[in-house]
């Protein structure tokens, strides 16, 4: 709209119009850059398979992905987990040995420390991988940092969207898979070192 505004004014005014810049060329590309906070600086305490709590932080100084989930889904949650392994053997073996993945429950009555070992057995979990439940008001806080949605509906099923982050060392976002699509964007995070 300025452009066209000044051309009109220009054509008015008897002088010549501006001469048009030409377009600046397209950055390079290059790594994901973090922005924003760290997530490690939210104080959420985590109940683990193992019994003991951590922070969030419990992966700092690997490049991490993080996303939500309840152990009783039968539909979306498992398919989340088979995308984030599928994304994980995408990666050279050194990034592979490096990065982690932080499951973090919002269903902490059922997801209890005994039914995290079982379903870490049930879907053959490293110890790379790190399942945990939050209280219900930390899951909450968890889950609006992250973009998630969920609510309770009837039978103990949850309705809930599905994301996976990507955290550097630092614990500070640097890629996002929305939904339950292709993991190339973080594969590519999990690869900058």
């Amino acid at each position: 709209m300025r452009l066209a505004i000044a051309l009109l004014a220009a054509a008015c005014s008897g002088h010549p119009a501006p001469p048009r810049a030409a377009p600046a060329p397209a950055p390079p590309a290059r790594a994901p850059v973090a922005t924003g906070p760290s997530l490690y600086d939210l104080a959420l305490p985590l109940t683990r398979a193992s019994g003991d709590v951590v922070g969030l932080d419990v992966d700092r100084g690997h490049p991490t992905l993080i996303s939500m989930f309840y152990g009783s889904c039968s539909v979306a949650c498992p398919v989340l987990v088979d995308k984030i392994a599928g994304a994980l053997a995408q990666l050279p073996d050194a990034d592979r040995r490096d990065a982690r993945v932080l499951l973090v429950s919002f269903d902490p009555a059922r997801d209890t420390p005994a039914r995290l070992r079982e379903l870490a057995n049930e879907h053959r979990l490293d110890a790379r991988w790190t399942l945990a439940a939050a209280s219900d008001g930390d899951a909450r806080t968890l889950a609006a940092v992250l973009g998630i949605r969920y609510r309770a509906a009837p039978g103990g099923q949850f309705f809930h969207t599905a994301a996976v982050v990507a955290l550097d060392r630092d614990g500070r976002i640097v890629a996002r898979m929305d939904g339950l699509g292709d993991p190339a964007s973080l594969v590519d995070a999990l690869q900058q070192r």
